[in-house]
């Protein structure tokens, strides 16, 4: 002990007996008042952890777990011939069965752990259907609660997006059985009986989870796997799943890295979501509820919250979906101020200051949107004559109200289009200078699907930046950069090297606008095609190794409304030229869709312009590419076989894009499928769907060693062959050069002989 410590005087011995009694007094005084009064129990649950916490030795092997999965799913598929030793697909699944066995009875405290909520997200992905059934029956019962905390919201979402495949599985027939030492334990439900209950259990608690930031999601993804639709655009196949996660979670989820299955390839999964038929009565549940469970005030207000317009826009389409929207009393009449009510008694709806704010509102306008797409035609009608007719001028150019006033064109009929255009007209130079030009684009792509009124819209884009038909070559980079003809010139000017401080790079909004111009139907969209030939070479080339203005040149060599002519004009002017608009990354992009429209004798002609420069390409990092799909060996050792090849891709590739137009929709997905997966109680033989053509032909040809007689097989096998190359022009393709350099081949060796 230091010195500075210790105490003056002699040291006193203790006495044990003393000390002992003085403890056992203090032991039972604490027994006699285990609470005292300044002592208070909290008896709250933990809203952290609600289902209590998780063992730190179990969070530190599932941590192994996650490094390990991780290192898998960055991984390429392989499969297991290909694989090492520990990396095979059972090596895999044993070590997710060992993971998944450890979290046995932890599923809710793992889901509701800051660490551990991500891992489970991620063994989701990897697990089969017997195993989420599994999961998703240990979680029922407790689906509110998961729903409204912060990282079990993330698990329920997974879990309902990973059950779509399952779902799509047992609706065709193909439902995974348990063991029959499972079959102890009780009845396994299935999926679609599983979301079923997690429906059930949610609907009480429906306007409550509507306003929670956590729990509003969860009950969008159920939504989702209930309605498949509510994602999809009104012209795009591709889901929208903005929809589903906040930007905050999708940001969080890509940092993550890749969420796929470690134990099958992408290529496993359908892309088709097939639900049953029950699910639109749950789906329809769900809005009844909604619609009885709180009033039109209530409704009105969830428009303007963050939380509840995402719902409440799935809500809204569900109910169109059901045809239930032009019911007095609904969804969309209620955020109307009762404007479906009033046009089914006979009252014209009169004007609401309510309505006019959702068109202004950042987050309400997002929901006015989709009143527009989805209200009735006498309902929509009123709607443009109450909020939109003669306000056009001010609604295009306001930062928020001119992306619902490109939605409602949309719905415009032909002569509600043309006074639509000759409102704008006055406004459309200041939309251009402003940037706000989707009410612009919105009028070209309805004019296209209307085919009318393309020439007004035509001539109002040229007016927009001060386009005359002497200065029609300044077209393309006035609208590229949303410059007016006069503020373009400057600031391209060599004298006054002040105004050159203006950046001319194209814009977005810009090459979008040219893109929709180039579909109008010919003479209409000539203005756009003149101002491209008007263009010089440097011009053309400089407008190819842009990332946006190359998306014009796209657009004009793959629409079909320009004519052939206009498109051989430029292919012709690029000649001499091709070697360098091929060099670069987003040239020589350009490049292959010249290639691709060229017909044959173009191509021929595009080729030999290129065998000057054919060792310089070969050491192009892109030009490479383009110089090897030429086959440039071929065009100089036969120039035959190579234009009779080049023949056959041009008629091969004419006949997919004829059967990719006649092709008709799909009716019934599941009916097909059931029809399709019947069968699966036994294995089959792959069909010839499957089997390689090339295989199929040789296998069928005679063997001219064992008989010199042509057999029977052998007659068979001629049909058999000219009906397989008549569907497949791509193998005709193959054949036909074969063929050819066989025959010249044989000419080859006469000549020697």
């Amino acid at each position: 002990m230091p010195k500075e410590h210790r105490k003056r005087g002699k040291k006193k011995r203790g006495n044990k007996e003393a000390v002992e009694h003085e403890a056992e007094q203090q032991a039972e005084e604490h027994h006699e008042e285990p609470n005292p009064q300044w002592m208070e129990t909290n008896d709250d649950m933990n809203l952290e952890a609600p289902f209590g916490y998780v063992d730190p030795d179990v969070k530190g092997y599932f941590r192994t777990v996650d490094a390990r999965i991780q290192d898998w799913q960055s991984q390429e598929y392989v499969p297991d011939d290909a694989n090492e030793e520990g990396n095979t697909n059972e090596d895999k699944r044993m070590f997710l069965v060992a993971a998944l066995s450890e979290s046995s009875g932890k599923e809710l405290q793992l889901s509701t752990d800051p660490d551990c909520s991500i891992i489970l997200e991620r063994m989701l992905h990897s697990m089969d259907d017997l195993v989420i059934r599994v999961f998703a029956d240990r979680l029922c019962g407790s689906y509110v609660q998961l729903a409204q905390h912060r990282f079990g919201s993330h698990v329920c979402q997974t879990l309902l997006e990973v059950a779509v495949s399952t779902i799509s599985r047992e609706t065709r027939g193909r439902i995974a059985k348990p063991s029959e030492t499972d079959s102890s334990t009780g009845v396994l439900r299935t999926m679609t009986e599983l979301v079923a209950a997690i429906s059930e259990e949610l609907l009480p608690s429906l306007s409550q989870l509507i306003l929670d930031p956590f729990g509003a999601h969860v009950l969008l993804s159920l939504l989702v796997l209930l309605s498949p639709q509510i994602t999809r655009h009104q012209n795009s196949s591709h889901p929208n799943n903005s929809l589903i996660r906040s930007k905050k979670s999708a940001a969080y989820k890509s940092r993550q890295g890749s969420m796929k299955s470690i134990l099958a390839s992408g290529a496993d999964h359908t892309s088709t979501a097939v639900v049953p038929a029950s699910f639109k009565d749950l789906a329809s549940r769900f809005v009844d509820t909604l619609r009885e469970s709180t009033d039109a005030n209530e409704i009105r207000a969830f428009a303007a919250n963050k939380v509840a317009n995402p719902v409440l826009q799935a809500m809204i389409d569900l109910e169109a979906q059901q045809g239930k929207s032009d019911i007095p009393g609904s969804l969309i009449d209620s955020v109307l101020m009762g404007a479906i009510s009033s046009l089914a008694q006979g009252e014209e709806p009169e004007q609401s200051d309510y309505v006019g704010t959702l068109l202004r509102d950042p987050t309400a306008s997002h929901l006015f949107e989709a009143l527009v797409r989805h209200a009735p035609e006498r309902t929509f009608q009123a709607l443009w004559d109450l909020y939109f007719k003669t306000k056009l001028g001010r609604l295009c150019s306001h930062p928020v109200a001119n992306f619902v006033v490109s939605k409602a064109i949309m719905r415009l009929d032909s002569s509600g289009l043309l006074e639509a255009l000759e409102e704008i007209d006055p406004a459309s130079s200041k939309l251009i200078k402003t940037g706000r030009t989707g009410v612009l684009k919105s009028l070209v792509d309805q004019a296209v699907t209307l085919a009318a009124h393309e020439g007004a819209v035509s001539e109002m884009l040229c007016r927009a930046v001060d386009i005359e038909e002497s200065t029609i070559q300044l077209l393309v980079p006035c609208l590229l950069t949303l410059k007016s003809r006069s503020v373009y010139s400057k600031s391209t000017s060599t004298d006054d090297p002040e105004a050159n401080s203006e950046p001319t790079e194209p814009t977005v909004q810009g090459a979008v606008i040219l893109q929709s111009m180039l579909k109008l139907s010919d003479p209409h969209n000539q203005r756009v095609v003149q101002s491209i030939h008007a263009q010089s070479i440097d011009e053309i080339i400089g407008l190819s190794r842009h990332p946006v203005s190359s998306r014009v040149l796209d657009a004009f060599l793959d629409s079909s409304a320009v004519p052939l002519r206009d498109k051989r004009k430029f292919l012709l002017s690029l000649m001499g030229s091709y070697h360098v608009l091929v060099d670069d990354r987003i040239g020589s992009r350009v490049g292959d869709r010249c290639w691709a429209c060229a017909d044959p004798f173009l191509r021929e002609k595009i080729a030999k312009s290129i065998l000057p420069h054919e060792t310089a390409l070969s050491v192009s990092y892109y030009g490479k590419y383009f110089a090897r799909n030429l086959h440039l060996t071929m065009l100089k050792r036969d120039a035959a076989a190579w234009r009779d090849m080049q023949r056959d891709q041009k008629r091969a590739a004419a006949a997919n894009n004829n059967e990719s137009i006649k092709a008709p929709p799909n009716p019934d997905i599941k009916s097909n499928v059931e029809a399709n997966d019947s069968t699966h109680t036994k294995k089959r033989k792959r069909t010839g769907v499957d089997e390689d053509e090339i295989d199929v032909l040789f296998s069928k040809a005679p063997n001219s060693r064992k008989a010199l007689v042509p057999s029977k097989g052998t007659e068979e096998a001629i049909p058999d062959i000219q009906s397989a190359r008549a569907d497949d022009p791509q193998l005709d393709e193959v054949l036909g050069a074969i063929k050819k350099v066989s025959k010249k081949e044989g000419k080859r060796k006469n000549k020697k002989s």
